[in-house]
């Protein structure tokens, strides 16, 4: 009898084994390939999001999407390049802004811009158009316009904003407030609370707070004594709904490098070796409305442009009209650099050696008309993008440099110091106060923060701002500023020529841009491509408050220069030397400056110039 059951047991055990390993979910569906890479809580997200879309519109519509981990870095971009043209590579990748132009013309990145238009029932409407068009492109033009081919969609939008370290501000004794620049006035009066539910007198702050991102009630700048750190009766207040101006930023870089202060060691931690820290020039150079490069014809005839010395100038007056272009500019835009030069229609502007423009043999500077404009109140001049560019620099060069006449100030680290350790690991372990950085580390730093005991938020990056009487610290009268800047990197899929189901693809990558597969993201705790999507964002760790400063940017933010031309060896023949002699004080800036200028401009010369029309 015991014979018998077990053979009947076994019977029915290899009866039922077979029907429950028939059960395939790809089966009779169309099957993708996704090819990812991220550390491990990365890589879980995306397995998730793509779970999440099998189970739903994949079911939906016959389609089964799996994954393959790659490793990161350039190991990654190798596969990609590697299998483009072979049967056996993935549907679906990861391109990142540097590489992706060059992709399209390698036939890596396929157009799938009939694709996506015929998937009606995903809306990627609600994604900021400025992120959207990074995924156009036009090789014959180098354009990215609408209507232009479209190659994919966003995953990973990643803008821009500094990170600080609250406990640090906390004891240092700097208030932090949340008030939003139109509601300072009432919050001064105590009518309203800010973001974080304070009002003024929660806060026990019984003095007017101006309106600015950083506030010290005695000017750190003494007459013949250069900066001056706080003393015991000083008022401090931090507002992270205010950009701080270049000033700002540097006097709270000072307040927290223990060279200028050492008491910050005392009452912040022992590891403290720095107060600032940004790798990016963007946020200075763009808001005065330089950069560092320039089409001077329209026709592909690219310059190096981000040691033109000339100011800038923004328009006051509700419309405008540049004098060479004929470009009608509205108020609060910035003169193209055609129109502030004192160049004629039908002359021809041509770069020198040192940064400035000439017409001929005759150098040219900034036109007349502007200059009267500029007395009439039409226009207001802004420093120049060298200018902007040395204010930048000078953060990390050592106190012994110089850069465009002033001397290093020595609050943010070398580049070097990075080699073994990362800015994000400075942060976390207090050897630094604050930090720009892009929202794809949120979800990693409120985790660490937690992890090392402290607390954080996030600000607006700084900006061009000028002050009535730049020395009184109560005057907040704003007399120029530039435009809010910065950029916002973003990781994007994309699919190859070579797949054989592009239709299913467009589909895949929409559903993982828009809301369907965003909530999900922000749900595991990643910053989302909608912002009305960023208080749904659910965090492991400290949490930051000021989330919306990302969405805000969001809407302002661009591409950074690799995004610009199909290859960026013109960005490298100046950054390369700049980031490792010139910040790490191997190389003066003048040394530098003198080769930067003319070999950027002859390698733009060389491989990127049309024929001019």
């Amino acid at each position: 009898m015991k014979i018998k059951k077990s053979l009947l047991f076994l019977g029915l055990a290899l009866f039922v084994l077979p029907v429950t390993a028939c059960h395939d979910p790809a089966a009779g569906k169309i099957k993708l390939d996704f090819w990812i890479y991220g550390d491990a809580d990365e890589l879980s997200m995306y397995r998730a999001l793509v779970t999440k879309f099998n189970e739903t519109y994949g079911e939906e519509h016959g389609i089964y999407v799996t994954t393959s981990t790659k490793p990161a870095g350039s190991s990654y971009l190798s596969l990609i390049q590697y299998t483009a043209s072979s049967r056996s590579g993935p549907d679906i990748f990861f391109t990142i802004e540097n590489e992706f132009k060059k992709w399209v013309d390698m036939d890596i990145c396929a157009d799938i811009s009939t694709e996506f238009n015929n998937v009606t029932d995903i809306d990627v409407s609600d994604i900021y158009d400025s992120v959207v068009r990074r995924l156009r492109y036009n090789p014959a033009t180098n354009s990215s316009e609408p209507g232009e081919p479209q190659y994919g969609y966003p995953l990973d939008v990643q803008p821009t904003a500094l990170f600080y370290n609250e406990t640090f501000f906390n004891n240092m004794g700097i208030k932090v407030i949340s008030v939003d620049e139109d509601q300072m006035d009432a919050w001064n009066r105590n009518e309203i609370p800010d973001r974080r539910g304070n009002k003024k007198s929660d806060l026990d702050i019984t003095f007017n707070v101006p309106k600015k991102g950083f506030y010290r009630s005695m000017n750190p700048y003494v007459d013949g004594y250069g900066w001056q750190k706080p003393s015991s009766l000083e008022k401090m207040v931090f507002n992270n709904r205010i950009a701080m101006n270049w000033d700002e930023v540097e006097d709270l870089g000072m307040l927290f490098t223990p060279s200028y202060n050492n008491e910050v060691k005392e009452k912040c931690s022992r590891n403290l070796e720095y107060g600032y820290f940004t790798e990016w020039w963007f946020n200075y150079g763009w808001s005065v409305g330089g950069d560092c490069i320039e089409d001077l014809t329209g026709t592909g005839e690219y310059n190096f442009a981000l040691l033109d010395g000339e100011p800038n100038y923004i328009v006051n007056s509700e419309t405008y009209t540049g004098a060479f272009t004929d470009t009608v500019y509205h108020k609060g835009e910035i003169l193209d650099i055609k129109d502030k030069y004192n160049l004629e229609k039908g002359q021809h502007m041509e770069a020198n050696a040192t940064g400035g423009y000439v017409v001929g043999e005759t150098e040219i500077h900034t036109r007349p008309q502007v200059l009267a404009d500029v007395t009439a109140g039409t226009l207001t001049k802004l420093p120049s993008t060298r200018d902007a560019f040395g204010r930048y620099l000078k953060l990390g060069i050592n106190k012994d440099r110089e850069v465009e006449g002033a001397k290093g100030l020595a609050i943010s680290p070398n580049p070097s110091i990075f080699n073994n350790r990362s800015v994000l690991n400075y942060f976390y372990s207090g050897n630094i106060a604050f930090i720009a950085q892009t929202s794809a580390y949120v979800a990693s730093v409120a985790k660490q923060s937690q992890a090392y005991g402290f607390q954080w938020d996030v600000a607006p990056l700084a900006k061009y701002k000028e002050y009535e009487d730049p020395f009184d610290p109560e005057c907040d009268t704003v007399i120029a500023q530039g435009i809010k800047a910065g950029h916002s990197n973003s990781k994007s899929l994309c699919t190859r020529d070579r797949s054989a189901h592009k239709q299913e693809v467009a589909a895949f990558i929409k559903w993982m841009a828009s809301k369907n597969g965003q909530a999900l993201k922000a749900e595991l705790g990643y910053f989302p491509n909608q912002p009305e999507l960023v208080d749904s964002i659910v965090y492991k760790g400290n949490a930051p408050r000021n989330v919306q400063a990302f969405a805000d940017a969001l809407s302002y933010q661009g591409p950074g220069d690799w995004w610009y031309l199909p290859n960026y060896t013109w960005v490298e023949i100046w950054a390369n030397p700049l980031n490792y002699k010139v910040r790490n004080s191997l190389m003066d800036y003048s040394a530098w400056k003198l080769e930067a200028i003319p070999q950027t401009n002859a390698e733009l010369k060389a491989k990127y110039w049309k024929n001019r029309a």
